[in-house]
C-alpha cells in the first residue's frame, strides 16, 4: 500500500493550554506545601509539577520537532 498523505507519519503535536498548565502547577504546589516537602507523595507531585512546567512554552526554549530543548 502506498501512502499518499505524508502528514500521516508526523501527526500534529497537541497544544498545551498555558493557563490550565499554570493553574495545575499552582495547585500541585499547594498540595506539596500541605503534605510537606519530604513526603513520598510530595515527591511524586513535584515530578508531575516539573513535567507540567516543562510543557509550558518559554522564551529560552527551541522547538525541535515534537521536543522542546532549553537553550
Amino acid at each position: 500500500m502506498i501512502v499518499t498523505n505524508a502528514s500521516a507519519f508526523a501527526p500534529e503535536a497537541p497544544t498545551i493550554d498555558v493557563r490550565e498548565a499554570r493553574w495545575a502547577s499552582e495547585e500541585l504546589e499547594n498540595l506539596i506545601a500541605k503534605l510537606g516537602f519530604d513526603s513520598p507523595a510530595s515527591m511524586v507531585l513535584r515530578q508531575a509539577r516539573r513535567e507540567l512546567i516543562s510543557l509550558m512554552p518559554n522564551g529560552n526554549a527551541t522547538v525541535v520537532g515534537p521536543f522542546r530543548v532549553a537553550a
